[in-house]
């Protein structure tokens, strides 16, 4: 049985085409749009208009033809003759996933009886599994608190989520197919991972005896051979990791034990130091560091590796810690329970989702921490402390 997508819009205008020659392999048959556009006797100018009927037809086209899901579009199916309340809500609540787009300019009257109100159902519907709920804001759209309700209140209740990951504000439909098909990979990677994680990773096997009975340093070698590959698989290449829109380089550590143990901990003692290392070039970015850990990892344990105990920032997830010093521009991601590979690809995908949330804080640390780096210089940065707690040589994967 194929996943369900479900593609529900609250839309009354054209909306601008943008530059689909951006789209190349990632948007499926992208070479033919152009002419697809034509054959619907539709301008392919960059600033021409478009129907959202083409968008939501082209929508559906791909996420079928590239991901293999059946994409339901309310609008055009037109129901399967149950009741457009009890439906919407029905099939919304039953989608492996959600794609709510609303694009009504400033200035549009909605009234009290409009018939974008069985729309609004199912975004309510989907909003009580808001992880599985992904909202497009075309820019400059009508200010939720501007129309009655009862679209007033779904409305601004999606607007809520505008710093979380369900809400994303696109400008045309080069940039919305983009955003979507973003989305769509990440919801992909996250439910095969969160599999991983829920069944085959619990199962015991060869590997994590393996690394359970073997000594440190072995143990440290194997995971950090893993994480390399693992971190290839994920996107990962010599120009780091792609975070939203933004190239970030990263480097990758190994602890073969609980962080609260010291000869375990030791292998990440000079993580943050490698930065400023001879290789370093001014204008280089700061790095995001992952550390897998074979054990636990605690709040107190990370504040103490980045050094400021009080001014470190630590946010939890289900797949471990993400830490930073505003001051200094350090942020790393600590994975915690890495007792096989798969568990550890579970980890670092759902830590690349939520950095994907984060992107715009992501790339300030990353630019305050290059600039610190620029004018400490790697003659001077390589004689730093190791991190606070830490002791030991260098251990990198």
């Amino acid at each position: 049985m194929k996943a369900q997508i479900m593609i529900s819009s609250v839309v009354r205008d054209e909306i601008r085409l943008g530059n689909i020659a951006k789209l190349g392999s990632d948007w499926f048959e992208a070479q033919t749009l152009s002419k697809r556009l034509r054959l619907a006797k539709l301008n392919t100018d960059v600033g021409s208009g478009i129907p959202f009927s083409f968008v939501r037809a082209e929508l559906k086209r791909h996420l079928e033809g590239k991901y293999g899901f059946d994409a339901y579009v309310f609008e055009e199916s037109g129901g399967a003759g149950g009741s457009p309340q009890d439906e919407t809500s029905s099939i919304a609540a039953s989608s492996q996933l959600v794609i709510g787009i609303f694009g009504v300019s400033s200035g549009t009257t909605i009234g009290d009886q409009d018939p974008l109100t069985p729309t609004l159902r199912e975004w309510r519907a989907a909003l009580q599994t808001p992880l599985k709920f992904r909202v497009f804001w075309l820019k400059d759209s009508v200010a939720a608190d501007t129309v009655p309700e009862p679209l007033r209140s779904v409305l601004s209740e999606i607007s809520d989520y505008r710093r979380g990951k369900i809400y994303s504000v696109f400008t045309d439909f080069a940039d919305l197919c983009t955003k979507i098909d973003r989305a769509v990979q990440q919801f992909v990677q996250v439910a095969v991972t969160r599999y991983v994680a829920d069944t085959v990773a619990l199962e015991s096997g060869s590997e994590t005896e393996d690394w359970l009975l073997s000594a440190y340093k072995d143990r440290s070698a194997k995971m950090a051979s893993a994480i390399r590959k693992i971190a290839e698989t994920l996107g990962a290449s010599r120009n780091g990791v792609r975070i939203g829109n933004v190239q970030v380089p990263i480097t990758l550590t190994c602890v073969p034990d609980n962080f609260s143990i010291p000869e375990s901990r030791k292998f990440a003692a000079y993580v943050f130091e490698t930065e400023a290392g001879p290789d370093r070039r001014p204008g280089d970015p700061g790095k995001v560091h992952f550390i897998a850990a074979f054990g636990s990892v605690s709040d107190s344990q990370v504040r103490r590796h980045l050094g400021n105990f009080e001014s470190a920032k630590v946010f939890r997830g289900s797949w471990g810690l993400f830490a930073s010093e505003p001051q200094s521009g350090i942020q790393c991601a600590y994975l915690p329970g890495c007792v096989n590979s798969l568990v550890m690809h579970a980890r670092m995908a759902n830590a690349l989702a939520w950095l994907e949330t984060r992107t715009s804080e992501i790339s300030e640390l990353s630019l305050r921490r290059q600039q610190i780096l620029d004018v400490v210089g790697a003659s001077s940065a390589v004689k730093l402390k190791p991190a606070r707690g830490t002791r030991g040589p260098l251990r990198t994967a």
